[in-house]
């Protein structure tokens, strides 16, 4: 671009004949005209742009694998950097953000990426570093309100095996608490950032997973696509590079039932040289009383698909639809989608009885197994009872797909291994009406077992209705009334005649008044 300077010369002369308060202002405005026109510079367009979507990652220590702190740094990689943006390979973000945004939202916008490219193709200046107080936005500060009240590390460092390729471990930690909790603070701590990408951590009961865990000489225990195992509540909390502490307010949090144990599921990403790690799980209980629990569920599973099962031949594209209608209203917080290899797409969006408009949820366009992550809604969204939950996915078991595990397609089956696939999306969300928390219950969100067990405390001693529901309908399936004692109260409900899926669970009192309601699945033993 060509800048005719003669006219603002004349007037910057102008005024230097005669001072006045503009003259400062003047000269500045000609230093930035002269700066933009010889396009962009490192200090003044690149560095605020690495510095917000980048350097959280690409520093020492952190799980970059080059540093990006300086101009030299960033000058090496210039071309690289131009060509992961323009991809969008870089930053790791796959929801598509012209469906939806969401808190942890990293996403480069075309002006940004144009920015770089322009930077690139004029010879990476470096410019004239900025005048005056710069503010470094290389990370965002989370004020933790108190140290944690209960700190539960890996009892041994845990060394990758496979250094040129992504691993999946799982740990089991153990609180060992002697009474139920309420949590209103969640602190996943990486023990080295160079090498953990992900951590997802669920709920079961003690000792339930102790199997899987004498199978693997090391430490944990290898699983690919899940667990191994269904757990009583999955996707209690969800971690990956650049989040911070999760606090719960204004009477929300997460139940932790005594004798529970965290089962960690744990991606490592490849570094070429073996490395350890040693994490820790920080938990802040909560000072005062829960009315509203945090719950998460995977209210879209294989069980309530509408077009199909969960089966793919080779040399196959397929696209299944899952859906839900909400038996009570909710205030949703998260959705965290969950498959394997040849998944390739999602779109999720819900109904509501009172809009024609479809409420868009997420919008995945190119799935990736290796950055898979919980999407975080801005701010919590209301859905009423009667709103339809819809999600749609493509899987692509064919050549075209370089995902593949197989070079020569095979049968894909429900499965959480490597030649299996999973269809299921967690949805993290509390129940606006109290009702549903007037009876602090310990019931899990997914049960693979014979019957569903039930505790909680009681003020008195008193008669009590549980009610077991199909999802879609009014249906009664299991009616027991049963007595209860002052205090802790225990309670099994027979379901081994109950199909896999979706159910709701209610609690009355001996008026007839409702106590409670709750969501959960039914699942097969491997958590599908």
């Amino acid at each position: 671009m060509c800048l005719n300077h003669g006219p603002l010369l004349l007037v910057v002369i102008s005024q230097l004949m005669h001072p006045g308060k503009y003259v400062f202002s003047i000269i500045l405005f000609l230093a930035v005209a002269l700066a933009n026109a010889q396009g962009p510079t490192y200090h003044s367009d690149i560095k605020p742009l690495i510095e917000r979507h980048c350097i959280s990652c690409h520093q020492e220590g952190e799980v970059g694998a080059m540093p990006l702190t300086n101009y030299e740094e960033v000058a090496a990689y210039g071309k690289m950097i131009e060509y992961v943006t323009s991809t969008r390979l870089m930053p790791p973000w796959y929801a598509d953000p012209s469906y939806r945004h969401f808190k942890n939202e990293r996403v480069l916008s075309e002006e940004e990426i144009k920015t770089i490219k322009d930077w690139v193709a004029n010879d990476m200046k470096e410019g004239a570093m900025p005048y005056g107080l710069v503010i470094s936005k290389t990370a965002k500060v989370t004020v933790i309100p108190r140290p944690a009240d209960l700190v539960i590390p890996m009892k041994e460092s845990f060394e990758q095996f496979g250094v040129y390729m992504d691993q999946y471990q799982v740990f089991i930690l153990k609180p060992n608490l002697d009474k139920d909790v309420w949590i209103e603070g969640i602190e996943f701590v990486p023990g080295n950032k160079k090498i953990v990408r992900h951590a997802s951590i669920s709920l079961a009961r003690e000792g339930s997973f102790d199997s899987l865990d004498r199978w693997d000489p090391r430490y944990g225990y290898f699983s690919f696509g899940g667990v191994g195992l269904t757990t009583d509540q999955p996707f209690w909390y969800t971690w990956s590079p650049q989040q911070e502490a999760t606090f719960y307010y204004n009477g929300t949090g997460k139940f932790l039932p005594k004798g529970s144990e965290l089962i960690v599921h744990v991606h490592y990403g490849p570094t070429g040289k073996p490395l350890k790690d040693s994490s820790e799980i920080r938990l802040h209980i909560a000072q005062e009383k829960i009315t509203h629990p945090v719950v998460t569920a995977p209210l879209l599973n294989p069980y309530n698909l509408t077009n199909d099962s969960l089966f793919v031949g080779p040399d196959t594209k397929k696209i299944f639809h899952s859906s839900y209608t909400l038996p009570y209203a909710i205030r949703l917080m998260s959705i965290t989608p969950q498959a394997n290899l040849i998944n390739r797409t999602w779109e999720i969006f819900a109904k509501r009885p009172d809009s024609p408009e479809p409420v868009r949820l997420l919008k995945i366009k190119d799935w990736n197994i290796n950055w898979k992550q919980t999407y975080h809604l801005q701010e919590p969204l209301e859905l009423p009872a009667g709103t339809i939950i819809n999600a749609l996915a493509l899987y692509d078991n064919t050549l075209d797909n370089l995902c593949n595990p197989s070079d020569k397609p095979i049968a894909i089956r429900p499965g959480a291994h490597l030649f299996n696939e999973l269809f299921l999306v967690h949805f993290e969300f509390t129940t606006p009406d109290s009702t549903n928390a007037l009876m602090q219950l310990d019931a899990p969100v997914t049960v693979s077992d014979s019957q569903l067990d039930v505790s909680f405390n009681s003020d008195k001693k008193t008669s009590y209705r549980i009610q077991l529901n199909e999802a879609t309908s009014d249906k009664v399936l299991v009616d027991n009334v049963f007595k209860s004692v002052k205090g802790y109260n225990e309670y099994s409900i027979p379901i081994s005649g109950l199909p896999l899926g979706n159910y709701i669970m209610t609690i009355l009192d001996d008026k007839g008044k409702v106590l409670s309601r709750q969501m959960f699945v039914k699942m097969g033993k491997g958590g599908i």
